[in-house]
């Protein structure tokens, strides 16, 4: 069996995705944007384009394995590239700029779709005649999509932006999520991250027989690193990943603050960007907040050893890859539904409502004083993704799922 995998623009998992497929045994052409060889020259467009990591990024690319090729469509991401450089200038509104940046991705990936049995696109990235193109060419086609519903998650996040005068940018009328939304529509099947993700589709009125759930790996680095959950000292919570207010960090701020009030000494530890929560902080909380915007994976490894408890009151996700890590790791795990983990409340996880400060706060004291507690969900938690969700039982998942759709396109 051979699958097209058609990243689109963004940092998502699909170069992840095609390591595990080829390791199971998939021939795949991983169908991306640049790949460059030169390092410095991508250290130098890091430093134009202010991201720090980009040299990681743009190595991740590079497949590596067998049973893998990589395809680039250098021009389309360079273009893409100066969209956004233009939406920066506010000539052209945001999501308008990420609709053109899709579009171009889809109609440079055209020509290369053929000669294969899947064509595995990214949502939003089938447009502009890719799936056409790829069908028309006998592939069967699976939509990757790893967010919720954009309807689920305008309603879920429009208040809590409007907090701090910005808009949510999830408007199912948009042009990105009409793509989206198409590109989902279009497939055979519709692969998702999450039982969360599945149901937001479904509760939307999407066919339930086209979805199926494929929980992303986690990295063996994270597995199995929590082993003494005494606490000696102040609560350290860990936050990973970027401080966004899609995330809940105003909620966490405030339970924190509540816990403090409340005579538990919490500190809270970011690793990440601060992004679009900064305004969350206030004028004191330096007392209990630290910020590491950047770190390797070996400072981030220890980190999930070293800290106490996993907090993370989202609104909406797909499945927490944060979450996901922390759970391996072993760290006992406070969080909300929406978090979309496959985890058990009281048993591997505690979720608290969405947007309650006081009962994450609640939930925080009462992880603090009980070790055995602790040690039961973050021992529970460690189980259920080392046994089940490595990259390897990915890559098994999901190529059952490519079998799937060619078999419906040959059945219909």
């Amino acid at each position: 069996m051979k699958v097209i995998i058609a990243t689109g623009f963004g940092k998502l998992h699909f170069h992840e995705t095609a390591r595990a497929l080829a390791a199971a045994g998939v021939e795949v052409n991983f169908l991306t944007g640049w790949v460059p060889k030169n390092k410095a020259l991508v250290e130098l467009a890091g430093k134009v384009l202010g991201e720090r990591n980009l040299a990681t990024r743009m190595a991740a690319r590079q497949i590596g394995i067998p049973g893998a090729s990589v395809t680039p469509v250098a021009w389309a991401e360079f273009a893409g590239t100066v969209i956004k450089l233009i939406q920066h200038t506010r000539v052209i509104p945001l999501d308008l700029a990420y609709g053109m940046e899709f579009r171009l991705a889809a109609w440079g990936s055209r020509k290369y779709l053929k000669d294969a049995d899947v064509l595995l696109v990214r949502s939003g990235a089938g447009q502009s005649g890719a799936i056409r193109k790829a069908r028309s060419n006998g592939l069967a086609i699976v939509t990757d999509h790893s967010i919720a519903h954009p309807a689920f998650m305008h309603v879920a996040l429009r208040e809590e932006f409007a907090r701090f005068g910005l808009a949510a940018g999830y408007d199912p009328r948009a042009d990105l999520w009409k793509l989206v939304l198409r590109d989902c529509a279009d497939a055979d099947v519709l692969v998702v991250n999450s039982e969360f993700v599945k149901k937001t589709f479904v509760d939307q009125g999407f066919p339930a027989e086209k979805v199926r759930v494929a929980y992303l790996g986690v990295r063996d680095e994270f597995f199995d690193l929590k082993r003494d959950y005494r606490i000696n000292g102040p609560v350290r919570i860990l936050f990973t990943g970027n401080f966004d207010i899609r995330k809940g960090v105003r909620v966490l701020l405030e339970a924190v603050r509540r816990c403090r009030a409340g005579g538990v000494d919490v500190r809270l530890q970011l690793m990440g960007n601060l992004g679009n929560g900064a305004p969350c902080l206030r004028d004191g909380d330096a007392d209990f907040f630290t910020h590491t915007p950047f770190a390797p994976l070996q400072e981030v490894a220890a980190a999930f050893r070293s800290a106490d408890l996993f907090v993370f009151p989202t609104f909406a996700e797909g499945s927490s890859r944060s979450g996901m890590e922390a759970a391996a790791a072993g760290l006992p795990i406070v969080t909300t539904e929406n978090c979309g983990l496959p985890l058990e409340h009281g048993k591997s996880a505690i979720y608290v409502p969405v947007n309650d400060s006081e009962a994450l706060a609640e939930a925080i004291g009462r992880l603090a004083a009980d070790e055995n507690l602790r040690g039961r969900l973050g021992g529970n938690a460690m189980k259920t993704v080392t046994e089940h969700y490595t990259w390897r039982h990915y890559g098994e998942q999901v190529a059952g799922y490519l079998t799937e759709a060619i078999e419906r396109r040959n059945h219909f």
